[in-house]
């Protein structure tokens, strides 16, 4: 226990050391070595292998060239990503609000001033962070659903960060936390989710056509308490610039059998996610274990 206590604290150092860093580098500068050290270092990490895997899987169209290159991309996006966790306060500020374009917010603008709320759904995709964050600088009150980080130390900088410089309420995986986020949309409000990762305790849907064990919670809030479901996406444009898309909600059959229409609306949903993964491979996290061997 002494040892783990340690090692946490040494990560946790080595953490606030490397946001000190990259906080006198600029963002700008932050974001581009991030991305040099992802291409040239990522990729030679023995956790590559999964996503090469992952790729092949699901995509076996694709020559070893095409694969390595999402690779390299992938890298390059992971560590601007981690570069960039040091500067989230500027995408805030005014005279950074160019770095992320908003499509598609005004159907959703509407919909709230009605006074309803909603789940807005997304992966893991170019800088996730900023998906929620894009939710609360076009004034939609809510907070974010997030799964805790092992080191207790880490988890807590995250927690407060995301508090501080992303949406107020930190919603953590599990009971407790599922309790908050129907709280939140039965007051109205707008939860942000990523619903990207393996659930074992999930049901089983398809992702590139192959068995993925996904989370229902989307698709069963929304239609128990009447709520919208409205997927989002975000890309990368250049550097640290990015484009935050809002789509069309996913029209919910209330009238359905529960069960069938849960299912239906969860594959819907990774049929979203698949898409958006399709038009930008290297954009995803492809390292996560997605598709349990």
């Amino acid at each position: 226990m002494f040892r783990k206590k340690l090692q946490y604290l040494a990560e946790a150092a080595l953490l606030k050391a490397m946001l000190a860093f990259c906080r006198l580098l600029g963002l700008d500068r932050s974001s581009a070595l991030g991305g040099w050290l992802g291409r040239n270092i990522g990729p030679k990490l023995g956790i590559t292998r999964r996503a090469r895997n992952n790729i092949a899987r699901a995509m076996p169209e694709l020559s070893n060239a095409e694969i390595e290159r999402i690779v390299v991309g992938m890298w390059d996006n992971l560590g601007r990503t981690a570069f960039e966790y040091a500067h989230l306060d500027k995408f805030s500020r005014p005279e950074e609000r160019h770095r992320i374009e908003i499509v598609g917010i005004e159907p959703l603008l509407a919909y709230a001033a009605t006074g309803k709320g909603g789940i807005l759904v997304s992966g893991h995709f170019a800088n996730w962070e900023l998906m929620p964050l894009a939710m609360r600088l076009e004034g939609l009150d809510g907070g974010g659903v997030y799964r805790a980080a092992n080191n207790p130390y880490v988890n807590d900088w995250m927690v407060t960060m995301r508090r501080e410089l992303i949406v107020p309420d930190q919603i953590a995986k599990g009971p407790k936390g599922a309790r908050l986020l129907i709280q939140a949309i039965r007051d109205k409000r707008f939860v942000a989710m990523l619903i990207d990762q393996r659930l074992s305790e999930g049901i089983e849907a398809r992702l590139f056509g192959l068995p993925a064990m996904t989370t229902p919670t989307p698709a069963v809030i929304a239609l128990r308490y009447n709520a919208a479901l409205i997927p989002a996406s975000i890309v990368r444009t250049e550097g640290a610039h990015f484009r935050v898309t809002v789509h069309a909600p996913v029209e919910l059959r209330r009238d359905a059998e529960p069960t069938a229409e849960i299912l239906r609306v969860t594959q819907l949903l990774n049929d979203f996610l698949e898409a958006r993964i399709r038009e930008k491979p290297e954009s995803w996290f492809w390292l996560h274990n997605r598709w349990k061997d």
